[in-house]
């Protein structure tokens, strides 16, 4: 996929953010309606893949989770731990690293967090960023995710790199700059995550044109 183009290209948009905007300040919802899975299956550590800013972390933390957060983008992670330290959390850690290559040792957390990242790349990349995921996931660990279904209205729009991946303009706080996507189907998705011992995909109701991962390993 190339990560130091992926690097860069966040690395320019974060860099450059006088404050953070409001849409990455809003707890992500499906993420709060998930919190009884998490107590369900006692989950304690977790780990939030492409964390950004730290949306998703600082909401985990405020609920009492240790929170483990990796970005490939140092900016993202500069702002991240300014927020945390704003809010005075001490069980949230910043790591900069990639989803194929997760520097954690096998069996290493409860559950792993991802908000609308993992479809961001190849899907070779994907699958070894599922695979990853499952190897440092405990037995019973929770992978909760979202990722862009075939039904997006940005499906097949922009310079098509393989069957289902397009790489499209973005355009977020009037900065524009283009991305990998990768556009599942639910049959696609239902193979990806076979390895785990149970799988629940669903179509998000507040972002229909996303699929919602619920994963058992």
């Amino acid at each position: 996929m190339g990560w130091l183009k992926v690097r860069i290209t966040w690395e320019n948009y974060y860099s450059t953010l006088k404050r953070l905007p409001g849409r990455l300040k809003k707890t992500v919802p499906f993420v709060v309606k998930d919190l009884p899975i998490l107590k369900r299956y006692k989950v304690k550590n977790v780990l939030d893949l492409g964390c950004g800013a730290g949306r998703p972390s600082v909401f985990l933390a405020k609920n009492s989770f240790n929170v483990v957060s990796i970005d490939v983008s140092k900016s993202a992670l500069r702002i991240g731990r300014k927020w945390v330290r704003k809010e005075r959390l001490t069980n949230v850690a910043f790591v900069c690293g990639t989803m194929t290559n997760l520097p954690f040792c096998n069996c290493h957390f409860d559950a792993v967090i991802s908000v609308s990242v993992i479809h961001h790349a190849v899907k070779n990349d994907i699958a070894k960023t599922v695979a990853e995921v499952y190897r440092i996931l405990n037995e019973n660990g929770v992978f909760l995710a979202n990722v862009a279904s075939v039904e997006d209205p940005r499906f097949a729009k922009g310079e098509k790199v393989e069957a289902g991946t397009f790489r499209i303009l973005e355009a977020f706080e009037e900065r524009r700059f283009e991305e990998l996507h990768h556009f599942f189907t639910k049959q696609e998705l239902s193979k990806l995550l076979a390895i785990f011992g149970k799988a629940r995909i669903e179509l998000l109701k507040e972002k229909p044109n996303y699929w919602k991962i619920t994963a058992i390993k």
